[in-house]
């Protein structure tokens, strides 16, 4: 079994990851690289060595540079001359931005769907929270995580705006690490089962108004969930 990216890069003689050649390298490993940041298996102020990577894809330094100039754009590195490159803090201002713009339409999706919500769709949505529960019982975090987004991608289905999902998606990438970190607690995952609930009921009635204000609170369990982060892992979080 292949060793997750972030336990490759602390065993320095690891053996290289298989990359697809049909493919572009440099996609490949910025990919990789940004899985393993924003489920925060390479923690915040974390280093990342060039020559490591290198060695661990197989590559020449050229994609490893593309792939970090990329992660820098998007804000998941940082980059200092002469000292190297590390795993960006989560910077607040960026989740607050990210929060501003997913709570938007994700309100405007939940609103539309519960005009055209179906038996059908409320049958997936109970479905689903069944697996997040027996996920959030058995601590798989990633099954969980996975559980989450397939519950609000059925809300932007429900809504005939599936293609909004994928924007969505963009949107709240940073928003993204605080969740990974936060569904390691398990009171998280109970908050966010229950809020999940709220918004399914709202759902089931059709209440417009309801479904909106419940996916408005539970859109603000980041703060939660920072709240809850912040004296475990003080040096991950800046408010730059």
């Amino acid at each position: 079994m292949a060793l997750p990216l972030s336990q490759s890069l602390a065993r320095g003689g690891a053996p290289p990851r298989v990359l697809d050649r049909r493919l572009p390298a440099a996609e490949q490993i910025y990919g990789h690289l940004r899985e393993e940041i924003i489920t925060c298996r390479l923690a915040p102020n974390e280093g990342l060595s060039e020559n490591r990577i290198c060695g661990m894809f197989g590559v020449s330094r050229s994609p490893v540079r593309i792939a970090l100039t990329r992660l820098a754009e998007d804000g998941l590195i940082d980059i200092f001359p002469q000292r190297g490159s590390f795993v960006a803090p989560i910077r607040m201002k960026q989740v607050q931005e990210s929060q501003f713009a997913r709570t938007a339409l994700e309100m405007a999706l939940v609103e539309v769907a519960a005009q055209n919500w179906t038996q059908s769709h409320a049958a997936e949505a109970h479905a689903n929270l069944a697996d997040q529960k027996r996920h959030a019982a058995a601590g798989d975090t990633w099954s969980f995580y996975l559980d989450n987004e397939r519950f609000h991608q059925l809300i932007a289905r429900a809504a005939g705006l599936e293609g909004v999902w994928k924007t969505v998606q963009g949107v709240k990438m940073l928003w993204d690490r605080v969740g990974h970190l936060a569904n390691r607690v398990p009171g998280h995952r109970d908050d966010i089962i229950a809020e999940h609930e709220s918004i399914v009921a709202a759902l089931d009635a059709r209440d417009q108004k309801a479904a909106v204000r419940a996916m408005k609170l539970h859109l603000r369990s980041v703060f939660n969930a920072i709240a809850r982060l912040r004296p475990l892992h003080e040096d991950y979080f800046t408010d730059a």
